[in-house]
């Protein structure tokens, strides 16, 4: 082989690399970001369901279940109207004094789901295939709606079950408790003007995403 053809594939092959070089770089942030078909999550309305579901371990998921309850207690947000929360929610509760703002008496709906969100990596346990969790959040049935809301307010889903998207996966947790003083609690209270009537009150969190 002449020299002139050892330079043309030696630059041949350069060109081949960096190619590659380039096409593996464009990958790697498509599969990083995932996207709208990808399963991100998924909605569970009670620590039974921890038994029939299959996307994570049973333990994980009783974990997680409890680590939402503790956020819930701290979250959920705050009725200054008993009667307010009743009709969106219903059966509202006092807020547990260790998180009542001063003496304010104010009431906060229960927690009818919880959402596990899904970190982007697989991992194998025990011979299964689950996914990773990336982070949990109490979740609350708007019976006029339908929906299932963060207690951010933003609304989740309007069913239980897997959730796709990466903002459908979002277990971002607010700093305080939102109080609720008019209009209602959420996306639909937003819709109609009246989020406006909320704001945050002096009962913050301590941590949150997902706890080892």
């Amino acid at each position: 082989m002449t020299t002139t053809s050892k330079t043309k594939d030696g630059a041949r092959g350069k060109r081949s690399r960096n190619l590659k070089l380039v096409l593996m770089a464009v990958a790697v942030p498509a599969v990083l970001s995932g996207c709208d078909d990808d399963p991100s999550g998924k909605i569970l309305t009670s620590r039974e369901e921890c038994a029939v579901q299959t996307e994570i371990s049973r333990e994980q998921c009783e974990k997680a279940y409890s680590q939402a309850l503790v956020e819930h207690e701290k979250l959920a947000p705050r009725f200054e109207s008993e009667q307010e929360c009743n009709q969106q929610f219903g059966a509202c509760q006092p807020v547990p004094a260790q998180y009542a703002n001063g003496s304010q008496h104010s009431f906060m709906p229960p927690m009818t789901g919880f959402l596990v969100g899904y970190a982007l990596s697989q991992a194998m346990n025990g011979g299964r295939n689950y996914y990773q969790i990336g982070g949990v959040s109490p979740l609350y049935r708007d019976y006029r709606s339908g929906g299932y809301l963060r207690p951010d307010g933003k609304q989740v889903s309007n069913s239980s079950g897997t959730v796709y998207g990466k903002s459908a996966g979002n277990t971002a947790l607010p700093a305080r408790a939102v109080t609720v003083s008019r209009s209602g609690f959420g996306s639909s209270a937003a819709a109609r003007g009246g989020f406006g009537g909320s704001h945050s009150s002096g009962s913050g969190r301590g941590g949150g995403g997902w706890g080892g």
